[in-house]
């Protein structure tokens, strides 16, 4: 380390690359291969970039400012597919910079085997890898077996097949939640997290605000969201036809 370094701290870049000497990196094919294998693979891109972008089908979002709440297995905040440090963990950035350096804080935690993709997002698209649709301009289409739900958390707006339906804040909080969770089973301490409920003091605001909000998005959608016994709540969807 030169003695400027040593002054001023080292730059970004030297702490992304000391980062990387920890990791085996992969490739994007080998990160594809890996999440049919069973591997949790999360996606750490922020809010806008999701919603101007795709998404990595079978991944779960995990905003960067919660990753190690969510994936430490001793936390209370976990996430149910945190089972053990030694979980295989893959994470997704943009461009590979970010998630590298996420990736070596995660392995601080004593998650040994977390990684991350050479490249991020825009590599596994170059590589010609499956994408789905993610966000669009007027929310998050979200296409439901015959149904068509469309949630805008930005307009706080919810259409069921084009008709819009009127949710209050909290059943649209849980939505939101479900459906960013891209199909993976949502805890009952996350969404009471969520709806600001961080101390579990009402044991039922979070099956009262499912109830209700099935009941308001009616039979064509409200099946579709499954209570998973033991673990809390899951939104099924479906790749629309020609995407």
């Amino acid at each position: 380390m030169t003695l400027t370094e040593q002054r001023t701290g080292a730059s970004v870049s030297i702490l992304v690359d000391r980062a990387r000497r920890r990791l085996d990196r992969l490739s994007p094919q080998d990160a594809y291969e890996e999440l049919r294998d069973g591997a949790l693979v999360i996606d750490i891109r922020q809010e806008p970039f999701r919603r101007s972008d795709e998404q990595i089908p079978g991944s779960l979002v995990l905003e960067r400012n919660v990753l190690e709440w969510r994936l430490d297995p001793t936390s209370a905040f976990r996430i149910p597919e945190a089972t053990s440090h030694d979980r295989r963990v893959v994470l997704v950035c943009p461009h590979g910079d970010a998630s590298s350096l996420a990736a070596a804080s995660l392995q601080d935690l004593g998650l040994r085997r977390v990684t991350d993709v050479v490249g991020g997002f825009e590599g596994w698209r170059r590589a010609g890898l499956p994408t789905a649709p993610g966000f669009t301009e007027s929310g998050a289409y979200v296409p439901i077996g015959a149904a068509a739900l469309t949630i805008d958390l930005r307009g706080h707006e919810v259409r069921v097949l084009g008709r819009s339906v009127a949710l209050s804040r909290m059943e649209l909080i849980v939505l939101g939640e479900l459906h960013r969770a891209s199909g993976r089973a949502v805890s009952r301490r996350e969404l009471n997290h969520a709806i600001g409920n961080r101390d579990g003091t009402d044991s039922r605001a979070v099956d009262l605000t499912i109830h209700r909000l099935r009941r308001r998005l009616g039979q064509r959608v409200a099946g579709c969201i499954e209570t998973v016994r033991g673990v809390g709540f899951r939104l099924h969807t479906s790749t629309p036809p020609g995407t």
